[in-house]
């Protein structure tokens, strides 16, 4: 099996469009990107086409002490990522934690997200025949029992190794399809979808995935979907989110996908052990009543998340604008970089009224 595909390499490649950009719609395609920017996408797409040959030849207790150090000389690099971890630290434990403990989460956070990446490119080494030495695995039996045999629908966030949660599930659930973000670089999607479909998932980009994931549930397929996504309301299927006393726009993809199928949802969550190995829950599944609408959908999950990370926050990945847009006449308590926006303020006007509701799922 050849590692990944090589990008075309002609006399016209200057106007080429490789193979892997071809059956993704790019942000910009890619004839009209700049040539300076085309190059540095082949060479970032060579960078990691080695690493992936490279890092499933090494020891795993290996990765993690490189981690350790990536994700420090990351913090201290990454000028503007850090403000934005510490921001967004300072306002959900500011009147909890000393500045010394809110940057030694953000730190942490950082080396966890190392851990992860360089984890995700060793992945092929994981088999259903030895994936639990390193992942230990709780609840899947009740979820197959409440979805009868057919599928569920997982969500996620980016806490602790979500890319071996993936993988993991994988064993645990066949048929499963995995809803990712585009790259900007669109050469490197080739490289990651065959990582993340080390245990036999698909995977399919946000912006085209619904009508596609609606037909794999309906044929009895599972997928997963990480609801902490970064999307803008004015191009995204979006619901009002109260998160750590915060309004922000999530995806209602995973409540859509409940209220046309009537699958079960399936909150999904890994968490580091001391020692190396990682804990995989799928917790208690979770079926609302019809009336239900998708905002009360897609609070009720995040409802059963926000603890964990308020209990462990160094997994989550904070150095994402998780509190991008600024509400109608509430701008104190928000980090530095939250601004206002007329599609955010037509989100609020339209569901901020009914974001008060409190729904029970069966």
């Amino acid at each position: 099996m050849r590692l990944a595909s090589r990008p075309p390499c002609s006399r016209s490649w200057k106007n080429s469009r490789p193979p892997d950009v071809k059956r993704r719609e790019t942000l910009t395609p890619w004839p009209q990107l700049p040539l300076g920017r085309r190059m540095r996408y082949r060479l970032e797409y060579a960078a990691l086409a080695f690493a992936a040959w490279l890092i499933p030849l090494l020891p795993l207790v290996s990765l993690r002490a490189m981690a350790w150090v990536l994700g420090w000389v990351a913090y201290v690099l990454d000028a503007r990522g850090r403000r934005i971890a510490v921001a967004n630290l300072e306002m959900v434990f500011g009147k909890t934690k000393t500045f010394r403990e809110i940057r030694w989460i953000a730190i942490n956070s950082y080396r966890q997200f190392a851990r992860t990446m360089l984890e995700l490119f060793w992945a092929p080494n994981l088999r259903r025949d030895n994936y639990k030495k390193y992942v230990e695995v709780e609840g899947y039996d009740r979820a197959r029992e409440v979805s009868k045999g057919g599928g569920v629908i997982g969500v996620l966030l980016h806490y602790g190794n979500f890319e071996w949660l993936g993988i993991v599930s994988g064993f645990e659930v066949p048929q499963g399809v995995i809803v990712t973000q585009q790259f900007r670089n669109p050469l490197l999607a080739s490289i990651f979808d065959r990582l993340r479909s080390t245990s036999g998932h698909r995977v399919i980009q946000q912006e085209r995935s619904l009508m596609a994931t609606l037909k794999h549930l309906k044929n009895g397929g599972s997928v997963g979907i990480l609801t902490d996504l970064q999307l803008h309301p004015r191009d995204n299927p979006v619901a009002l989110l109260h998160s750590f006393g915060r309004w922000n726009p999530m995806t209602r993809m995973h409540a859509i996908l409940h209220k046309r199928t009537g699958l079960p949802i399936l909150p999904l969550e890994i968490v580091p052990l001391p020692g190396g190995r990682y804990r995989h829950i799928a917790h208690e599944p979770l079926v609302f009543p019809p009336e239900a609408t998708e905002q009360e959908i897609v609070q009720k999950c995040w409802d059963l998340f926000e603890p964990l990370i308020r209990r462990q926050p160094e997994p989550w990945l904070w150095a994402y604008k998780h509190w991008r847009f600024l509400p109608p006449d509430e701008a104190e308590g928000y980090p530095w970089y939250a601004r206002r926006d007329k599609s955010f303020d037509r989100l609020f006007e339209e569901q901020g009224e009914k974001s008060g509701t409190e729904t029970k799922a069966d």
